[in-house]
């Protein structure tokens, strides 16, 4: 449909075949448990988006793309003590998908990575636990440059942000539950893109609105309390 609510007749299906190939592993007793994955879809008239207004756009078509990459999550759990257990975990996805045939206009866009995903994206941590209900996460997230055009003239910056939470859960009593939780995210205060805009274009003078920025360092806490009958 167009902004005007008018069927676009020049808009085809999109068509894709998607090959994937995935394996899990318990190692060590089940204290280590990984997944790993590689994939490929091959898309025919992919659609994207179009501005063609303040916050209106319109499906076209991008001719074929290629998806593929590989994805790997881990995780560790162990006893530091009969009371504490510890838990690291990584995800990881490389994102390898690119234009294969797209033509517009008078321009070549085939070759080029698609626009608006990340080639690599990572996100770990580690989990702490006390046997009393205490919990300790620290969390890592990186997210590798975003191409914001589809002439790839123009990118978003990688960035890594950082968390923490601690929490507690306990019973008061037979039927009440408490739980207690507070934390910090972006602990080191880092300017980033938490969402893009891709192919924007300005109105009225004003620049291209690319960019949708992150919270900088924030605060948080909250309680619960539950009553089971």
């Amino acid at each position: 449909m167009t902004p005007d609510g008018v069927i676009n007749p020049d808009i085809a299906q999109e068509t894709g075949t998607n090959y994937e190939l995935g394996s899990t592993w318990q190692l060590w007793e089940n204290k280590l448990s990984a997944n790993v994955a590689l994939y490929r879809m091959n898309v025919k008239n992919l659609l994207v988006a179009q501005r063609v207004g303040e916050d209106e756009f319109i499906g076209r078509n991008a001719g074929e793309t290629r998806h593929q990459g590989f994805e790997v999550d881990v995780q560790y759990r162990e006893k530091l003590s009969p009371s504490i257990t510890f838990s690291p975990y990584l995800s990881y996805t490389l994102n390898d998908h690119s234009f294969v045939d797209f033509v517009d206009g008078d321009n070549d866009f085939s070759g080029n990575p698609l626009t608006g995903v990340p080639k690599n994206r990572l996100s770990s941590g580690i989990d702490f636990r006390h046997s009393s209900g205490l919990q300790l996460n620290l969390i890592h997230q990186f997210v590798d440059d975003i191409p914001l055009t589809d002439a790839n003239t123009l990118s978003s910056d990688s960035f890594n942000v950082f968390h923490a939470k601690m929490s507690f859960a306990t019973s008061i009593s037979t039927h009440v539950n408490l739980g207690l939780n507070v934390g910090i995210n972006n602990i080191f205060d880092t300017n980033y893109a938490q969402s893009v805009l891709i192919n924007a274009v300005g109105f009225g003078g004003t620049q291209p609105r690319y960019y949708y920025p992150g919270n900088g360092r924030n605060y948080f806490g909250g309680f619960r309390l539950n009553y089971v009958f």
